[in-house]
Order: C-alpha cells, then structure tokens, then sequence
C-alpha cells in the first residue's frame, strides 16, 4: 500500500472518533503525537512548512544522522540537520514527510514557548486531513470531508510556505496569515502599516528561531476577520522581506470555531463569545 493510501485509510477510521485533546497554554496549542512510534507532545504550526524536531526527541527515536543546514529564523539564524525517514503519528493521521528539521529547541521553549517542548508539528497536518479545533473546549478532531463545516468559508492563498486568508485592516482589504503557532501579537507588514499611516507607539521584544528581536508596535483601529470585527488591536511591525500583508494567531483566532483543509484550499471560521 502506498503513503497516500495509507494516509486514506486511517483517516477513514479516524472521522468517528471522538476528539482529541487540545492544551491552551500561553497562546499555542499542543497535541499528543509520535515521532518514529516515540509519545511526546506537539505544538501545532499551521505557520511551519515543516516538523521540527529537538535532537534529545531525535536520539530517543533514533533519528538518522541527516545532512547540516543552517536555517534563519524571524530571530536570525540558527544551526539544524535536515532528516528523511521520518514517521510521525497525531490525531489518527500517520505522516512521512520528505524530511523533518533537527534543531535545538531550548531557547525556543524557554523564552517564547513558556513550556518544555521537543516537536514542532508543521503544515504537514493541515495539509493531510481536514481539521475542527475549538481552542474554547479544548478539542480537536478529524472531520468528514463530506460535511460542511459551521462559519463563513474563506479561500487560503499561498505565499513563502505559508497560507493567509483575506482581513479587513482599518476597512482595507488585505491577506493574513494563518498562523496558529502565533501565540503573540498580530503581526503587520510595514508597507501595510505605512498604507494605512498607522503612528509607531514604542516597541516589543519578539522573536523566533535564531534569538529575540525588538520589532515597532502598533495599534489598528479595527481588525474585521469573517465577518467579526476586533476593535484597538495591537500588531507588531514584521520587517521580513518574505513577509504577507499581515500574521494572525491564537490572539484572534481563539475566538472562533475554526476548520482547517489546506488540501481544499479553505477555513472556516464560525465566531463564538462576543466581540471585542
């Protein structure tokens, strides 16, 4: 049987199953999962274009040696192994992606995660089965292709690895994106926030791979996302070339019922709570 059947397969014994847990902590979402049939937690990164693994994670699955790369970061940059003939277990989905990224993951659990972590869970989920989370209720679930999902649909455009879907910023019309490995503040691009001449009103410490950075912050009047408007919302100027019109993550996320195809090319978004 090949990958790709493979992958059917489970999760056609996977769409009945009652959810999986979902843990909150400081702004990102971590399920259980298995590298190379080893437990360990995950943090999911719709926002990652690959798994990362720590090298402690990497020895106890016995991981291959793989090549050295140096990969940057929105921090700088930082020394990794590039590793093929990876199995990775989560939700009922079995994955081998092409490869996994080896890299020390100290820094990032200790000064930005706030949680011991050894697993980056990429794109590599969202690409291979449809998804419902509900950050409220701590949950999340493969779900029929065959049902609609609840909320406003909302096409996915690809850019850089990652995939964004459209916002209203200040009422202008611009493309987000879907990072729920964003645990922080909206990020917005500074030709977005000089377009909508938005005052810089100080800085905040950030930062990912490669180390911490200062980035300029400031404020949006309104953020419309699916049809729910968020009023006064913080955002931090990225300065990356690579960047899109703007970032958002659990901060506005968490405050919708959210379903996930990448493969489909599509979320939906069903608001829940009140408006801000």
């Amino acid at each position: 049987m090949n990958r790709a059947l493979l992958v059917l397969v489970l999760l056609a014994g996977a769409k009945s199953a009652a959810a999986d847990p979902l843990i909150f902590h400081n702004g990102r979402l971590f399920v259980q999962a298995k590298v190379n049939n080893v437990p360990t937690e995950a943090l999911l990164d719709s926002g990652a274009e690959g798994t990362i693994v720590d090298p402690r994670l990497a020895v106890k699955a016995k991981l291959p040696e793989g090549r050295a790369q140096v990969i940057k970061g929105s921090g700088g940059s930082a020394a990794a192994r590039i590793v093929e003939g990876v199995t990775i277990e989560a939700l009922g989905v079995v994955l081998h992606p092409e490869a996994v990224v080896v890299l020390d993951m100290t820094d990032l659990s200790t000064r930005l995660i706030k949680r011991p972590t050894q697993v980056v869970l990429g794109r590599e989920l969202f690409d291979a089965a449809r998804l419902q989370i509900d950050i409220a209720r701590n949950s999340i679930r493969v779900v029929d292709k065959a049902r609609i999902p609840a909320g406003l649909k909302l096409p996915l455009t690809g850019h850089a690895g990652i995939e964004a879907i459209p916002v209203l910023a200040n009422g202008v019309e611009a493309l987000a994106e879907f990072d729920l490995g964003n645990g922080s503040d909206v990020m917005i691009s500074r030709d977005l926030a000089n377009k909508l001449r938005l005052k810089i009103l100080g800085k905040k410490v950030g930062g990912g791979i490669g180390g911490s950075i200062e980035r300029d912050f400031v404020s949006l009047g309104t953020l419309e996302i699916a049809g729910r408007k968020f009023r006064d919302v913080t955002a931090t100027i990225d300065d990356q070339p690579s960047h899109s019109d703007m970032n958002v993550g659990t901060a506005i996320l968490k405050n919708f019922l959210i379903a996930t195809d990448f493969k489909d090319r599509a979320v939906w978004l069903a608001p829940i709570g009140s408006s801000h």
